[in-house]
């Protein structure tokens, strides 16, 4: 898109200004809505409420939904894994309750409390765990019978995009390493994702997120549409963020997809969605099902600092375990350059010696007789031990040079060190 001096601001830059009210109304009764892999996978953590609330809306703008391949294969390659986290988050909540149920029933004693009241609370929290049981064996069960997948094909079925062919997968991925080099979004936040694998698929996998971007570019031109994006990726390559707060789309996707797309691009998280819903499509989303949407994504954010800072502790403690090991072998190589320059000492030591009494000896028989021919040999061993001794001297010198820059080396070894634990301690003081 060529830009002219005459060009308003919100031309030039769409993505820091909102849409009017009426133009919003207008984007929802226009639009396409394209969903992301994570927002079906989080399916499988609501409540049969607010999941069946979820499908309505989405049955509602049947019409309108449309899905990216590259999301599509997100989600089946992902379902399983999600099943299995839920089946464990069961687990979890089914032994915290039978361990305050055992903290309870050991406090009986207590004087406050009535044993009537206590054998009534270990009623409640028996039904609770049963009642957990039963939905767990429902929830096992979508790995074989899953009504969550049906419900979803239903919905999208012949509203899938096509594979990218490897050629254009290919062209993608060279596009996209020079895009994540200048942290042009999104999917920047990925580059740390290995890409030395020679399996495709793995390769791919680095740059998902730009794949999802680029097929929905494509199907915005093809259809001539608007996009309302629904994802719940939290990530920076995504979202403006400014103290802790989502203030929209980064302004660099709205103005890529403008220029290329010549159309509105707007995106939401799946609770300002359903909000958003129930305000442009006259249908009826309680409180309740925002709030619990809303939960679950403060889990999904909890769950994923905690990974990303376990990711850090591993990192911070392979980096402590290579500087100690450093410093360990700093330490035999110390000791192996001392021993060194004392051997060496030592062998300077008998050579001086020996050259000493080759002299001494020397001036003996030289004392008015030069013609001896004890002489010759002599000479012959003087000079050789004089050869040895200038190497080993050569040596020594070499042998005190290493050692002094080993040394320094573990002077600044020591230091890092120190500096790394000063580091880590502050850090600690400031979680406490």
């Amino acid at each position: 898109m060529a830009f002219n001096d005459g060009d308003s601001m919100k031309d030039l830059f769409p993505g820091h200004f909102k849409e009017s009210e009426r133009r919003l109304r207008e984007v929802w009764d226009t639009s396409l809505f394209v969903f992301d892999a994570n927002i079906l996978l989080n399916l499988y953590r609501y409540s049969d409420t607010t999941r069946s609330e979820f499908l309505r809306i989405l049955e509602k703008i049947k019409s309108r939904v449309w899905l990216p391949h590259r999301a599509a294969d997100e989600y089946f390659n992902n379902r399983l894994s999600v099943i299995d986290q839920q089946e464990k988050s069961y687990d979890d909540t089914t032994k915290l309750i039978a361990s305050l149920k055992s903290d309870l029933e050991n406090a009986r004693q207590h004087p406050f409390v009535s044993s009537d009241t206590m054998n009534k609370v270990g009623l409640v929290f028996d039904e609770l765990c049963e009642e957990l049981k039963n939905n767990k064996s429902v929830h096992t069960e979508r790995i074989s019978n899953d009504e969550i997948k049906e419900a979803i094909a239903s919905i999208f079925e012949g509203r899938v995009g096509a594979p990218y062919e490897k050629e254009k997968l290919l062209e993608l991925i060279t596009d996209g390493e020079e895009r994540y080099k200048q942290k042009i979004p999104p999917g920047f936040k990925d580059g740390s994702k290995s890409s030395d694998s020679e399996v495709f698929v793995e390769k791919c996998r680095r740059y998902g997120d730009l794949i999802v971007w680029f097929q929905v570019i494509d199907k915005a031109i093809e259809s001539g549409k608007g996009i309302v994006l629904v994802t719940d990726d939290k990530k920076e390559d995504w979202w403006e963020r400014f103290k802790g707060k989502t203030v929209g789309p980064r302004p660099e996707l709205v103005k890529e997809f403008k220029d290329k797309a010549k159309n509105t691009f707007h995106m939401y998280q799946a609770d300002r969605f359903l909000e958003l819903a129930r305000e442009n499509l006259d249908e009826k989303v309680s409180d309740e099902v925002v709030e619990e949407i809303r939960e679950v994504k403060r889990r999904d954010k909890l769950a994923y600092r905690r990974m990303k800072e376990m990711e850090y502790l591993k990192r911070r403690k392979l980096e402590m375990s290579h500087l100690f090991q450093e410093l360990e072998h700093g330490k035999h190589r110390m000791m192996a350059y001392e021993e060194e320059r004392h051997k060496l000492n030592q062998r300077m030591q008998e050579l001086e010696s020996m050259r000493s009494d080759m002299r001494q000896h020397r001036e003996l028989l030289l004392g008015g007789d030069i013609e001896n021919p004890e002489i010759e040999p002599i000479m012959h061993h003087y000079a050789a031990f004089s050869e040895e001794y200038a190497q080993v001297r050569h040596n020594l010198e070499n042998s005190s040079m290493k050692q002094k820059e080993m040394k320094m080396h573990m002077m600044e070894l020591e230091k890092e060190v120190a500096h790394r634990m000063k580091i880590i301690e502050q850090e600690n003081s400031a979680d406490s």
